[in-house]
């Protein structure tokens, strides 16, 4: 069984060059805030990475600290099973349910009774939400 929430998520950007991954996480291991996702890719000279940690406020903060342009948005977050078809299963729901998704990541999440997790932004993340949640 899935179970989605709604979570907060760091954005950073930083010019595209060597090294700004150590920078960004090295800024967060300095400050003990541990990280439960990322996603980062280069795009036109810039350096992106989407963020999810135990404290957003204080990975806010410690970026902020070190010069990083940092903004915070809402998305999903959804826990799987380890289990072929968790990710389907979820997927099927939201296009039963005429949701539009803007991206999706996932990660391994090591969390007690789960094995994965998606994160999801869409325009209608409380509907994604009810969705998979039933």
């Amino acid at each position: 069984m899935s179970k989605a929430q709604l979570s907060k998520q760091i954005l950073v950007t930083t010019n595209d060059k060597v090294g700004e991954f150590a920078n960004v996480t090295t800024a967060l291991s300095d400050a003990k805030v541990n990280l439960k996702g990322i996603c980062a890719w280069g795009e036109e000279g810039k350096a992106h990475f989407a963020l999810l940690a135990d404290n957003s406020a204080a990975a806010k903060s410690a970026l902020k600290n070190k010069g990083f342009q940092v903004a915070e948005e809402d998305v999903v977050t959804v826990m799987l099973e380890d289990k072929v078809g968790a990710a389907a299963a979820v997927a099927k729901k939201i296009k039963d349910a005429g949701i539009n998704l803007d991206y999706v990541y996932g990660t391994v999440c090591g969390c007690a009774q789960t094995s994965a997790m998606l994160v999801i932004s869409s325009k209608e993340n409380a509907k994604v939400i009810s969705v998979i949640n039933g």
